[in-house]
């Protein structure tokens, strides 16, 4: 039973994270979703701009998912579909400038109101806790024990 004692208490705290975020995001009339399609579109540099199937891989999302958040996202203004010269066959999801500034303003916010809810705990206790989750979260990754290989 001491799996609930820890699982539980993470389920709510993701809950509110999630609800905290979805307000921010809100205000800018976006959601997670486009904020990790910006934020993986920055990370992979100037031009800002990748592969659909590389996005998909990035944001662990589907193919549709993708499709659909960047059809989302272009309608908004907030990406824009490139063909790759000379052929024009592969395409590629691109940031615009709009997108960037959009992303620049959100990530202010959406870090202020991450902030806000840890401000509770001591920088003893956030190291902590980060160390703690980030090793539960290689376990997890990793598999099932009886999964990984021997030399791990």
């Amino acid at each position: 039973m001491s799996s609930i004692g820890i699982v539980v208490p993470v389920l709510r705290l993701a809950t509110l994270v999630a609800e905290r975020r979805a307000g921010v995001l809100g205000t800018y009339g976006l959601d997670q979703s486009h904020l990790d399609v910006l934020g993986v579109l920055r990370r992979s540099g100037p031009p800002y701009r990748l592969t659909a199937g590389e996005l998909s891989r990035r944001c662990r999302v589907t193919p549709g998912a993708t499709t659909q958040r960047v059809q989302s996202m272009e309608r908004a203004g907030l990406v824009e579909r490139v063909r790759e010269e000379p052929d024009r066959r592969t395409v590629h999801v691109q940031l615009t400038a709009s997108g960037l500034r959009r992303l620049d303003e959100v990530f202010a916010d959406v870090v202020a109101a991450d902030e806000s809810l840890l401000a509770g705990l001591t920088p003893a206790q956030r190291s902590g806790l980060e160390d703690v989750l980030r090793g539960w979260l290689d376990v997890v990754q990793a598999g099932p024990l009886a999964e990984r290989p021997e030399s791990l």
